[in-house]
C-alpha cells in the first residue's frame, strides 16, 4: 500500500477514534471582510467561495503550542516556513491553500481544482501535498490533476503547470539550480523539473529503481549532490539513490548496498551521513557514507500501536527534527545519543485517537506540524526545554555481551517534574522497536515526581538465541507529554 493509500486508511481509522472526543480539537470561528466559508451539504465538509480569514485560539503545554483550525475539518497537510515567520499549509478537506501567522491569524484560499473523490469524504477533497516557497509563489502539487500549481501571495491567483495523465506528482523541492523539483507516485520511477518561468514543460530524468517502484522524496545537500528515495506500494520496500542535479545527464547511483528500507519517505543529511524515515516502521535509518554501514535508531513504543511510523525527516546542525505519524508525536534525534519527543496533544491517544502528525517544517527554534484528522497546526519550541532529563555513560562506547548473559547500565534522571514518570525500553532488534530477545529490568521503573536526581540501574539481559550483531538501545523517561530518552550502543557476540 502507498504511502497517500495508507493515509486514507489511518484517516478513516482515526475519524472512527475520535467521533466522541472530535469536540476537543474544534474552535469558534470568528469571521471578517474576507468573507464567510460556506458549507456544503455534508456537516463534515466545507466549501470556501472566497478568501477567508478567521482568528484561531491556541493551547499550550510543555514544548509544544497548537492552533485549532476551524470545523469542519480542514486535514492540514504539506506545511512550509516563510520568511516572515508565518506558515502555509494545504487544507485537504476544503480544499484550499492556508496561511498562518503567528499571532493565530489564518487565511484560506479557495483551490478551484476538481477532484473525483465523492464531497461526503471531505478529508481527501484535493490531496494537495509537497508545499514550497518559489518563484515568488506558493507551489503545490495537485496530484488529482497531474499538476503542478503556484499561487500568488498577494492576490490568491493561481498558476498551474500540466503534466502528463496519471503521473501524479508529490513531492516538491526547490534545486541548486533554481528549478522546481517534483516526484512522482507513479511508474517508471521517474524525478522531474520545471525552470523558472513555469511556462516550459517538464523534463525528466529516470530512476533505475526496483520495477513496481515510484520516487517518494527528494533532497538537495549541495550544488552537485542529491538524493531521492524510492518506494514499491507492493510491499514498501524502497531504495536510496544519489545523482548530481547539475550534470547535462546524471547518472543516479544505489547507496547502502541491498538493505531493506521500510517505506524511506524522508531524507536528511547530518552527521557525515544520510537519515531515512522508515514508515513502516518504529525507527529511523541512518547510512554512513564513510563506512557504508546501516543503523537503526528506534523511537519509544507505545503499546497501544503497533508501530509509530516516522515520516519527514529534517536537518538542523546535528539535530534531526521528525514526525511519528501514529504516536502523536514531534521529535529530535540530538547529536545521535539522545532522543526527546512531544506529545502534540495533552490527552493521551487511547482517548484523542491518532491525530496523524503528517509534515513538519523548521523555522529557527520552531519545528511546525501537521495534525490531520486532530485539525490542528503547531510547534515544538526548542528554546522551552523540557524539565528533566536523562543521561547515562554508557552510551559513549558499546559494551559486549554473549548470548545467555547480562550487563548493566547506569541511568541518571535529572530535573523536575510534578507528573509521574515511567521508565521504558525499545531497541533495533526489529521494525516495531519493541524488545525481543533483549530484556530490561530496571531498579525503578516508575518515579511519582522528581526533583534533583535519581540513579536507576538497569539490568539488561540478552537471550541465549538472540542474534549477534551491533544493536541500539533506547531508554526512556517520559510523563505521558514529554519523553527524555538515550541511546545506548550493545554488541552481542
Amino acid at each position: 500500500m502507498s504511502a497517500p493509500s495508507r493515509y486514507l486508511v489511518a484517516v478513516v481509522l482515526a475519524l472512527l477514534l475520535t467521533a466522541v472526543g472530535a469536540g476537543a480539537f474544534l474552535l469558534y470561528e470568528h469571521e471578517s471582510s474576507f468573507g464567510a466559508a460556506t458549507t456544503s451539504s455534508s456537516s463534515d465538509c466545507v466549501d470556501l467561495t472566497s478568501v477567508h480569514r478567521v482568528d484561531l485560539s491556541h493551547s499550550s503545554f510543555g514544548s509544544v503550542t497548537a492552533f485549532t483550525l476551524p470545523s469542519p475539518l480542514r486535514s492540514p497537510n504539506s506545511i512550509v516556513a516563510a520568511p516572515d515567520g508565518s506558515v502555509w499549509f494545504g487544507e485537504v478537506a476544503v480544499p484550499g491553500l492556508a496561511h498562518l501567522f503567528p499571532n493565530g491569524t489564518l487565511v484560506e484560499y479557495p483551490w478551484p481544482f476538481p477532484n473525483a473523490t465523492p464531497s461526503s469524504l471531505c478529508f481527501d477533497r484535493s490531496e494537495i501535498w509537497g508545499v514550497v516557497v518559489w518563484d515568488g509563489l506558493v507551489w503545490a502539487s495537485d496530484p488529482a490533476n497531474d499538476q503542478l500549481v503556484g499561487m500568488n501571495q498577494t492576490t490568491g491567483a493561481l498558476t498551474a503547470v500540466p503534466l502528463a495523465a496519471g503521473v501524479v506528482p508529490r513531492f516538491l523541492a526547490v534545486g541548486p539550480d533554481g528549478a522546481l523539483w517534483f516526484t512522482e507516485t507513479s511508474t517508471p520511477a521517474q524525478v522531474g523539473l520545471v525552470q523558472n518561468g513555469t511556462a516550459g514543460a517538464a523534463r525528466y530524468l529516470s530512476v533505475p529503481a526496483a520495477s513496481g517502484a515510484y520516487t517518494a522524496s527528494i533532497l538537495f545537500q549541495s550544488p552537485s549532490l542529491a538524493y531521492v528515495t524510492t518506494v514499491n506500494p507492493a510491499d514498501n520496500h524502497g531504495q536510496l539513490f544519489s545523482f548530481d542535479p547539475l550534470s547535462a545527464s546524471p547518472t543516479f547511483e544505489q547507496l547502502g548496498g541491498n538493505q531493506t528500507l521500510l517505506g524511506p519517505y524522508g531524507i536528511a543529511c547530518s552527521q557525515g551521513g544520510v537519515w531515512l524515515g522508515e514508515h513502516e516502521a518504529s525507527h529511523l535509518a541512518f547510512l554512513n557514507l564513510t563506512s557504508d554501514q546501516w543503523s537503526f535508531y528506534p523511537t519509544s513504543t507505545d503499546p497501544k500501536l503497533p508501530l509509530t511510523l516516522p515520516y519527514y525527516v529534517l536537518a538542523e546542525g546535528s539535530s534531526l527534527w521528525f514526525n511519528e505519524h501514529d504516536a502523536n508525536r514531534i521529535a529530535e534525534l540530538s547529536d545521535g545519543t539522545t532522543l526527546s519527543e512531544y506529545a502534540i496533544s495533552p490527552v493521551p491517544i487511547d482517548e484523542i485517537g491518532i491525530g496523524n502528525a503528517l509534515t513538519i517544517a523548521l523555522d529557527g527554534d520552531l519545528t511546525w506540524f501537521t495534525a490531520w484528522t486532530a485539525n490542528q497546526v503547531g510547534f515544538v519550541n526548542a528554546s522551552v526545554a523540557p524539565s528533566f532529563s536523562v543521561s547515562t555513560p554508557s552510551n559513549a562506547t558499546a559494551t559486549t555481551v554473549a548470548p545467555g548473559s547480562a550487563t548493566t547500565v547506569e541511568l541518571s534522571v535529572s530535573g523536575s517534574s510534578s507528573r509521574p514518570l515511567n521508565v521504558t525500553f525499545s531497541d533495533s532488534e526489529a521494525a516495531s522497536s519493541f524488545p525481543q530477545r533483549i530484556s530490561f529490568s530496571p531498579s525503578v521503573s516508575a518515579l511519582p515526581s522528581l526533583q534533583g536526581t535519581v540513579d536507576v540501574r538497569v539490568t539488561v539481559s540478552v537471550s541465549p538465541d538472540a542474534s549477534p550483531g551491533r544493536y541500539l538501545l533506547l531508554m526512556t523517561v517520559g510523563d505521558g507529554l514529554t519523553w527524555r530518552s538515550v541511546y545506548v550502543p550493545l554488541v552481542v557476540s
